[in-house]
Order: structure tokens, then C-alpha cells, then sequence
């Protein structure tokens, strides 16, 4: 499957990746890669709810759709990039992650995915 491929290479080419998902705006994984002692649904959940806030606040600012969002914790740095106005890649890393090379990979995979998810 294509969705398998294409996080699986991101995983492969970013140093730290802990885990990576192709989630829906509902939190609901489509297909994940990794994960371990990362708490995905949880991440992915949250995230989804942040994004409908944030679209919410935008529809007053007119700053646009969100295209990427990340936040970095003590243990984690964690992307959010969107592929579809409704579906996600989730991608964990560790704090020593490769932060730039996953701003890269993540918007060369959005292509790759988005013709699979329309």
C-alpha cells in the first residue's frame, strides 16, 4: 500500500523519527509506522481538535488553512503537516531529531499521499 511506503521512507530518511501516522482530522489513524511508548492516538486526537480550533480562529483572522503545525516538548518534537484539507501526517521525533530535514520530507510526502487520499 502506498500510505505504508511513503511513511515508512519518511522513517527512514529523518534522523530521530520515533513514529509517524497518516491520521484523519478526527485523531483516527489510517496507517502508522513506529510508535512504541509514543502515545499516537492521544497526539493524534489532540491535534486534530487543535486544528479545528485553530481553523475556527482563522475563518475570523483570514490567515488561511493551516499547512504545517509543530510543537516541541521536553521529550518530543512533533509535526503536524497536512496532506488533505481533512487528512494529516503525524510525525514524532526526538528531541535531537533532524528538525529541518523533517520540514523537507514532510512536504515532498504530502504530494505522494494526497493523490492516494483524493
Amino acid at each position: 500500500m502506498v500510505f505504508r511506503e511513503v511513511l515508512t521512507g519518511l522513517r527512514d530518511r529523518i534522523e530521530g523519527t520515533l513514529a509517524v501516522s497518516l491520521i484523519g482530522l478526527d485523531g483516527i489513524a489510517v496507517e502508522t509506522i513506529g510508535g512504541g511508548d509514543v502515545p499516537l492516538d492521544v497526539l493524534g486526537a489532540e491535534f486534530g481538535s487543535f486544528i479545528k480550533s485553530i481553523r475556527h480562529a482563522n475563518t475570523e483572522l483570514d490567515t488561511g488553512d493551516v499547512v504545517q503545525f509543530s510543537l516541541v516538548t521536553e521529550k518530543y518534537v512533533t509535526f503536524l503537516s497536512a496532506v488533505t484539507p481533512e487528512y494529516y501526517i503525524l510525525l514524532v521525533l526526538r528531541p535531537d531529531g533532524n528538525y529541518g530535514r523533517a520540514r523537507f520530507e514532510l512536504s515532498k510526502a504530502k504530494h505522494l499521499l494526497r493523490d492516494e487520499l483524493i
